[in-house]
């Protein structure tokens, strides 16, 4: 692993930049994909690890390309939504499964 690439809001970028690690701002799930895209074209090697907000709307083609990526392991880290709202803790726990499971599942109650 060389190193750690960070792709979150703009505001907070230059946090992560302060503690040393490369950081990279997308303003939307669309830009963040691109910018991996481009990364995963290149073969790039490092630890990614994307904002929460983002990864909820990444398509599932992209997420299977990058979960086939053995060169660039992938993490998530929470956050809140580009529009100020949190995540809930049922939507962490329905993400996680279906990038588990690959399916996705919806609490009794829900639509």
């Amino acid at each position: 692993m060389s190193h750690l690439l960070v792709v979150t809001r703009p505001a907070l970028v230059s946090g992560y930049r302060l503690a040393g690690v490369e950081a990279f701002a997308a303003k939307s799930a669309a830009e963040a994909q691109q910018l991996i895209a481009k990364w995963l074209d290149t073969d790039e090697t490092g630890l990614l690890a994307v904002d929460e907000a983002f990864w909820a709307d990444f398509d599932s083609a992209f997420l299977q390309r990058l979960a086939a990526a053995e060169h660039l392991p992938h993490m998530v880290l929470p956050g809140e939504r580009p529009d100020g709202t949190e995540l809930t803790g049922r939507s962490r726990i329905a993400s996680m499964l279906r990038q588990a499971i690959g399916f996705h599942i919806t609490f009794q109650g829900e639509q």
